[in-house]
């Protein structure tokens, strides 16, 4: 049996990326997202899942991309510059590696994002990061002792014999999500090691805000048996995303693929079964 999960990073992001992420979610077009908790939209996110029943989300922990920190600044100084979060990840990997990323400012943070997320009303069932930071040798075991402590099943940790990245990934792309699995693979001993279970295998890193239904066709062509998380990157386009976010993504374009039915078909097809993470645990 195959189990798919179709997640949604970065839920909360801006007003009319969320608005059509939770109009997926309520449809059963996504059956899971993550939850940027200090999104600008993030209050307008959980009332969306609250507002379509449904009470579980992951948590897509943030120390990048220039947001603002839950916790005060004066508490998680070295995770900013000024008043917010380093603009771009390789400078966290910068500081990270020059020593000037405190590990207990980074526990606070995340600890306070999740906190959030539960105070509003959700159940936790999995943890990921903007940018996939966590996967970090020095970040990685932060989520793992926040996922213990707030009882939150699933880490996300790819393998290296995940499915390849396609033919038409950006080389740069494929690189990074082959070093992401790398980093993965050494976080799942760690989830092993704590008595979490394995988390599903992860498809879409390279293909990250480039998933069309072509391509998700082909992703899943041949997909051997067991339980996969697609990373999908489903949204829209607004002044404030346009303004800030110069990612290349083609929100629009994987939001549609779900919306034609094109990606319900395909799985149909295989007789692949979508479920959210709280039906794996």
């Amino acid at each position: 049996m195959t189990r798919v999960v179709l997640n949604a990073d970065d839920f909360g992001l801006a007003p009319a990326h969320t608005r059509r992420v939770a109009a997926l979610r309520a449809k059963g077009l996504l059956t899971d997202v993550s939850l940027l908790v200090n999104g600008t939209s993030f209050d307008a996110a959980a009332l969306g899942l609250r507002e379509a029943g449904v009470s579980d989300a992951g948590v897509h922990l943030c120390i990048t991309g220039g947001e603002r920190p839950v916790s005060s600044p004066r508490d998680v100084p070295s995770l900013l510059t000024g008043d917010a979060f380093r603009a771009h990840w390789p400078g966290v990997l910068l500081a990270l590696m020059a020593g000037r990323i405190r590990r207990a400012e980074v526990e606070r943070e995340w600890e306070a994002q999740i906190a959030r997320a539960e105070g509003a009303g959700l159940r936790i069932t999995h943890l990921d990061s903007h940018q996939n930071l966590h996967l970090h040798p020095v970040l990685f075991p932060i989520a793992v002792t926040l996922a213990r402590r707030f009882h939150v099943p699933f880490v996300r940790a790819p393998r290296a014999d995940d499915p390849p990245a396609l033919p038409d990934a950006p080389p740069f792309s494929r690189l990074r999500a082959r070093l992401l699995a790398s980093l993965g693979g050494r976080g799942r001993r760690l989830l092993d090691a704590a008595g979490l279970p394995e988390p599903p295998r992860v498809l879409g890193l390279a293909e990250a805000g480039h998933m069309t239904a072509m391509r998700f066709a082909r992703a899943i062509a041949n997909l051997p048996e067991g339980d996969y998380e697609v990373a999908l990157h489903t949204g829209d386009e607004d002044d404030i995303t346009r303004a800030r976010y110069h990612w290349g993504y083609d929100w629009r374009e994987e939001a549609a693929a779900l919306e034609s039915g094109a990606v319900a078909a395909a799985l149909a097809a295989r007789g692949i079964v979508t479920v959210g993470f709280g039906a794996l645990s």
